[in-house]
């Protein structure tokens, strides 16, 4: 039985909370492009809410930034106050830069490596990461952006990607808040948030799915690192209704695979396609394996990328 859990930070020693697309950090969304009333964002950004916004400055969004913009949105739409908000924040990024939470994780990254490489020598990627980490904590001005951009919230939603985990949010009647992650298995010492209470639940990677399947989305599905190039053909093929067959292998303990044959028609769409574009956007697959109504075939296996945080 699975049970929602709260979500620890992920550990600055494991080499595995600093994998994943580095481009999750990069700017490009403008408001528009989030769907938020501009009224409203800016309200949020005088209140605030979005401390990873430069004052001042058009407003240059990442990805993490967009799905915060979204649990805010949630929090407006259920009658969450400002308060609660203001408190969540506090919670997720204020304390994060109090505590220097991008410098320490740089430098547990480090060390990681550092000592690693003392046991083996080290792959390329491994030696580059290392280098800009090194070069980052050298540089003041990046070392402030970095700062600004790892966060407790961040950490949050790499579990996503990292585990396959669902993460969110769960707020309670009272105001008091815990973020939360379920997965299959946990922790003995872990205990499981009482739900038992009246709550809002905000899973955030129901805002990941959402992303990935809307087509007017599909411009960004690069540009913010969510898919490599091979998933964004598979997304492409998908739209143009072009897949015959596919194989997945889910990345789970049992490596279980799953054919998924045509339709009637002889093509994949409608629900059986938006499942495969949300295995693509969470990582949750090990192998993939299609062949195109046109002859084309595509075969590629789930490879993280190094963060540069």
């Amino acid at each position: 039985m699975i049970k929602i859990y709260p979500a620890y930070h992920a550990n600055p020693l494991s080499l595995n909370s600093a994998m994943n697309n580095g481009k999750l950090l990069e700017g490009v969304f403008s408001v528009k492009d989030t769907g938020i009333d501009s009224k409203i964002f800016h309200s949020w950004k005088i209140a605030g809410l979005l401390s990873t916004v430069e004052k001042g400055k058009w407003a240059q969004l990442s990805f993490i930034d967009y799905l915060w913009l979204r649990s805010l949105e949630c929090m407006r739409k259920f009658g969450c106050s400002l308060k609660t908000m203001l408190a969540l924040h506090e919670e997720l990024f204020t304390k994060a830069y109090q505590e220097n939470l991008g410098k320490k994780t740089l430098e547990a990254n480090v060390a990681y490596l550092t000592k690693l490489s003392k046991q083996r020598p080290l792959t390329i990627e491994e030696t580059n990461f290392l280098e800009a980490s090194r070069n980052t904590l050298a540089d003041k001005i990046l070392m402030s952006i970095t700062n600004y951009g790892v966060n407790y919230f961040y950490q949050l939603v790499l579990k996503c990607f990292l585990h396959n985990n669902e993460v969110g949010l769960v707020i309670f009647e009272d105001g008091s808040f815990k973020t939360y992650e379920l997965t299959p298995s946990i922790n003995k010492d872990s205990q499981a948030i009482d739900l038992s209470m009246p709550h809002l639940l905000i899973p955030i990677s129901y805002f990941i799915k959402q992303f990935i399947v809307a087509e007017e989305k599909e411009r960004f599905l690069n540009t913010t690192g969510l898919l490599n190039d091979q998933e964004y053909e598979v997304v492409k093929q998908l739209r143009n209704k072009n897949i015959k067959k596919i194989t997945i292998t889910f990345n789970d303990a049992t490596h279980k695979i799953e054919k998924i044959e045509p339709e009637s028609t002889g093509i994949i769409k409608g629900e059986e396609a938006r499942r495969i574009m949300e295995l693509l956007g969470l990582k949750n697959y090990s192998g993939i394996e299609l062949h195109t109504r046109d002859g084309k075939s595509l075969s590629f296996t789930h490879i993280n990328k190094m963060m540069m945080h």
